[in-house]
């Protein structure tokens, strides 16, 4: 039987793009980067995020529908609209509607996720849930600490890409208030590349953090090897991007055996009923104060940003068999193994 054809979209470096292509080994689909590369009528599905697919969300819509004039299409939808996006939520929540009404059906990484797009986008049909992976692969062992660790030697590490309203300011100001001096407190340490469109960002972090007192550091884009090293090597790590609807980054501190520091969010109270013990809540629009205590008690006790046991799944190979079945659920769109 045929497998499915799935669309690996833009840079390799993007989250959803490595999100695609995993899934398409697992599932056995066949990948394609271009949909002009199959005949008219190909069955295919389409990981849609508008940041990938065009200039602006406008374009973006424009680029899938045109995908579904020529195929029978089926989407997932990553980085859905929110009245937090501000001036660009009116022009995104157009674009999502239209990439829905075009589709033939449509998955969401999380219920948080597909309620928002049912409150926002008016979709025509319902939609399904299938979580993000965990994505388990060999990290480097944790360093030995056998007991606290001084505020100067300590770091508080975001994962991910730098953009506004991430967490970085979050962690500066948290780490100002543990110590007398630059040296006496915790470094900030950004784990990623600063994302395309907001390069101004550093520039504003790097005053923010001298303005403050704190030593910061952004390490630019990280093989998968220096990923792994960075999570481990990190004693706090911190997520503190309170209107997330699913994230890959917050995962990834799971996958490597660490107990991340979370803004409260609707998302992050799912993925704690569902991966219980994997993550410390942070109180609800926590203050620099309360985000600094919760550091603190972690640099008393750095056993309390590690994972006791692996965690819960689902991992890569039930996310990809969930796919397979709802896949299934489409015979005039899907023959799949």
């Amino acid at each position: 039987m045929t497998p499915a054809h799935l669309l690996v979209p833009g840079t390799e470096r993007h989250g959803v793009t490595i999100l695609a292509r995993q899934l398409a080994e697992r599932t056995g689909a066949q990948t394609v980067h271009d949909h002009l590369e199959l005949p008219p009528g190909t069955p295919l599905h389409v990981h849609f995020t508008d940041r990938l697919f065009g200039a602006d969300a406008v374009t973006a819509a424009g680029v899938v529908v045109a995908m579904a004039d020529r195929h029978r299409l089926t989407l997932t939808l990553h980085d859905v609209p929110q009245p937090t996006d501000g001036d660009a939520f009116a022009d995104r929540r157009t674009a999502y509607r239209r990439v829905l009404q075009a589709a033939a059906g449509w998955v969401a990484c999380s219920e948080t996720e597909r309620a928002t797009v049912v409150r926002h986008c008016s979709p025509p049909r319902d939609g399904a849930v299938v979580p993000l992976p965990l994505v388990t692969a060999p990290h480097p062992a944790r360093p030995a600490v056998a007991g606290p660790v001084a505020p100067g030697d300590a770091t508080v590490a975001v994962f991910g890409w730098v953009y506004p309203g991430k967490g970085h300011v979050e962690a500066i100001e948290a780490a100002a208030l543990l110590g007398d001096s630059p040296d006496r407190r915790p470094r900030v340490v950004a784990l990623g590349a600063v994302a395309e469109g907001h390069e101004d960002l550093r520039a504003d972090l790097e005053e923010t953090a001298g303005r403050l007192g704190v030593r910061l550091t952004i390490t630019g884009w990280l093989s998968d090897a220096e990923v792994a090293e960075g999570l481990a090597e990190a004693t706090v790590g911190l997520v503190a991007h309170g209107n997330v609807s699913a994230s890959g980054s917050l995962h990834s501190w799971i996958a490597a055996g660490r107990r991340p520091l979370v803004a409260d969010s609707p998302y992050a109270r799912e993925v704690r009923a569902l991966r219980p013990g994997t993550l410390e809540l942070l109180p609800r629009h926590a203050s620099a104060e309360q985000v600094a205590e919760r550091v603190r008690e972690r640099l008393v006790e750095p056993s309390l940003g590690d994972l006791d046991e692996p965690a819960p799944g689902p991992h890569l190979p039930e996310v990809a068999r969930a796919y397979q079945a709802w896949w299934r659920r489409w015979p005039a769109l899907w023959s799949v193994p």
